[in-house]
């Protein structure tokens, strides 16, 4: 009987155990997602204030967007593929032709995301940026920024920023800037910021 009442307890022991090691083997993954995760996201936001930095130093946004012209943070051509921290791989662009399949509902003055920046912001995290004519506008031209006093959306650029972080980690953010004066010093304010969940 003591024997049973031993292998019993053994038995007991082990199951309590191999439960524990599941729990703590899934928290830990839960931790490293959540890490990965909050990485992403701010590297996203840091790819914005990278791209509303560049936009700053850009004179006419109307001939920027129009133009092509690159961010001065960029790690080779507009295109092709780039091989992640973790071996999978992002196309630029397919992500560019990704970004403007999106569903949007302005119709005509949908913004059409055009290569800004991209490259690795720290050692596993990639990042892109993309710029485009605001949702504001009335002009029904995504490919300028619409002048005049009448438009709302005048002046507004839009910035699209993706990051691709360790374990797999991605996040969106998407963002309204306007060029303006502080202080007697221009500078870039941030309209409206928003994290895009698919």
């Amino acid at each position: 009987m003591t024997v049973v009442i031993a292998l019993m307890s053994l038995v007991l022991l082990s199951a309590f155990g191999a439960s524990l090691s599941v729990v703590m083997n899934t928290e830990l993954r839960a931790a490293t997602n959540y890490t990965a995760s909050r990485e992403a996201m701010y590297a996203a936001d840091g790819a914005l204030h990278i791209a509303a930095h560049e936009l700053l130093a850009a004179g006419d946004w109307p001939a920027l967007l129009s133009s092509g012209a690159l961010s001065a943070f960029a790690d080779g051509p507009p295109g092709g593929v780039r091989d992640l921290g973790d071996g999978s791989h992002v196309d630029l662009t397919l992500a560019t032709q990704a970004a403007n399949s999106e569903p949007r509902p302005w119709g005509t003055n949908n913004p059409v995301w055009r290569l800004f920046a991209f490259g690795w912001l720290g050692a596993d995290t990639y990042v892109i940026a993309w710029v485009a004519d605001d949702w504001l506008e009335n002009d029904g031209d995504p490919a300028t920024d619409g002048g005049g006093v009448a438009n709302p959306g005048a002046g507004i650029l839009a910035i699209r920023a993706e990051a691709f972080g360790a374990a797999g980690a991605r996040k969106v953010l998407e963002a309204t800037v306007r060029r303006d004066v502080e202080g007697g010093a221009p500078v870039v304010r941030i309209l409206s910021w928003q994290e895009i969940r698919e």
